[in-house]
């Protein structure tokens, strides 16, 4: 009797065995590189904002969710036109 070794891949690693839950993996991930970019890289908040819903539009498109990321998109436009960056760095 011989056991046989499955290799394992990125989405089962994080989703079924890390985070058991789509979304919980792209929060937790999301997390992350909030953490990386912004308190170690000191990368301003404002982008990392951006990038990060940038990354969870892709997700939703992805996953299927068109209704989701045109509600993203929607949130990103409003920032770029209402400027929330001089508001974020007034605060800051």
């Amino acid at each position: 009797m011989v056991a046989t070794i499955l290799p394992l891949d990125f989405w089962t690693v994080f989703v079924e065995y890390v985070f058991g839950n789509f979304w919980l993996a792209v929060i937790g991930i999301a997390g992350l590189i909030f953490a990386i970019m912004a308190f170690l890289g000191r990368v301003s908040i404002y982008s990392v904002s951006l990038y990060l819903l940038m990354f969870f539009m892709a997700m939703a498109l992805g996953y299927g969710y068109n209704l989701l990321s045109i509600l993203i998109t929607l949130i990103v436009v409003f920032m770029f036109i209402s400027s929330v960056k001089s508001y974020i760095d007034s605060v800051r």
